[in-house]
């Protein structure tokens, strides 16, 4: 018989977790002890107005070595505005991690992030300020958010019991950066716009989840942030849809119940697995309904997790699974017939395909 999945969206679920709808700094500060079986990490993604990106992730030990004592690491990625990447992966002893718990305060070696995700008081938009510097590439940038910090619920999905879960809290949805970039040794001002989230947890998410598809986009007046997560077989193969939707700095809705997926016309890929021409994303409640059409999708990463391991392991590992996890810039058409709300918008969309469990496609 599967085990149980819990998805923490109840207001059972916020009182069991101490927390509110309002989003507390401290939800952002460090949430698990760094020993063996947690994990936990920060990231930031910036598009800017010269057609560059950075993504910036901060974190206790890498994702498939949830099981290693703490093995703080810190990674820029920047593709340049002719899509060309430089990248940077930096590893610590355990003495140079320094985190809070009141906010997010994290320092690992000479990078830090600091910043809250409200300040209680409702008078300052929410910011972060994130240094990066290493191997000749350097970042200095601040995001301050537009959309209000979200969580679906209580932000954790339980698997098995209410003590092994997936936490998520995306404190910027949507929102401005600025400040410098540092590559192919020059300076760069930048500006554009930018998002920040925050997982942390004490599953194996090879273990618990067979795939996903996560995306976000801001079009127009709206932002979305839309998810399908399967769970793994010993879990029932559960959906756990993700869905936010704002309009300017309101957020129209954040459930995620009515939302299925649908996907067609698959295309092999090199790697051994296949990902869909197009991706259609339906939610329909008593409310009404809103229909997000991915098409024309644009790889911009396809790469196995196996190459996060030593060499001397990743054949080994590869007679079991071969994680795999694809990254694509797509055209995304909006629809929204919602309560009073009749709009059509459309626009650039940002989406993964993270397939764990090994399957040819998800």
């Amino acid at each position: 018989m599967p085990k149980p999945v819990i998805l923490a969206v109840t207001p059972e679920s916020l009182k069991r977790e101490n927390l509110t709808e309002t989003i507390a700094p401290w939800e952002d500060g460090i949430r698990m002890d760094t020993g063996r079986g947690n994990f936990e990490w920060w990231y930031y993604d910036a598009h800017f107005d010269d057609g560059s990106t950075a993504v910036i992730v901060f974190g206790t030990k890498p994702l498939i070595e949830r099981n290693s004592p703490l093995k703080p690491f810190v990674s820029l990625t920047i593709t340049r505005p002719d899509g060309t990447k430089a990248m940077s992966l930096l590893s610590f002893p355990a003495n140079q991690f320094k985190a809070e718990k009141e906010a997010c305060d994290v320092r690992i070696g000479p990078n830090w992030t600091r910043g809250e995700p409200s300040t209680g008081s409702g008078q300052r938009l929410p910011q972060y300020e994130v240094h990066f510097e290493g191997e000749g590439l350097a970042a200095d940038l601040t995001f301050t958010g537009i959309v209000p910090p979200w969580r679906p619920g209580a932000g954790k999905a339980y698997f098995g019991d209410l003590d092994h879960f997936f936490g998520w809290l995306p404190a910027i949805p949507h929102g401005t950066v600025e400040g410098t970039l540092t590559y192919d040794g020059q300076t760069r001002a930048v500006k554009g716009t930018g998002y920040h989230d925050h997982n942390w947890g004490n599953v194996g998410l090879n273990d618990v989840m067979d795939h996903w598809y996560w995306g976000r986009a801001h079009i127009g007046e709206y932002t979305l942030i839309f998810v399908e997560q399967i769970a793994s077989n010993k879990y029932g193969n559960v959906h756990m849809p993700v869905f936010l939707l704002a309009k300017g700095s309101e957020i129209i809705t954040g459930e995620g119940a009515p939302l299925t997926m649908q996907t067609r016309d698959f295309i092999p890929h090199e790697g051994g697995y296949q990902y869909p021409r197009e991706v259609d994303f339906n939610w329909k409640s008593e409310r009404g309904s809103i229909q997000l059409r991915l098409r024309n999708p644009k790889m911009i990463e396809a790469v196995s997790l196996l190459l996060l391991l030593p060499k001397w392991q990743q054949r080994f590992a590869r007679l079991f699974a071969n994680p795999y996890y694809f990254r694509f810039n797509a055209d995304l058409e909006l629809d929204i017939a919602l309560d009073t709300l009749s709009a059509s918008a459309s626009g650039p969309a940002l989406y993964e395909i993270m397939i764990l469990q090994g399957k040819r496609h998800p």
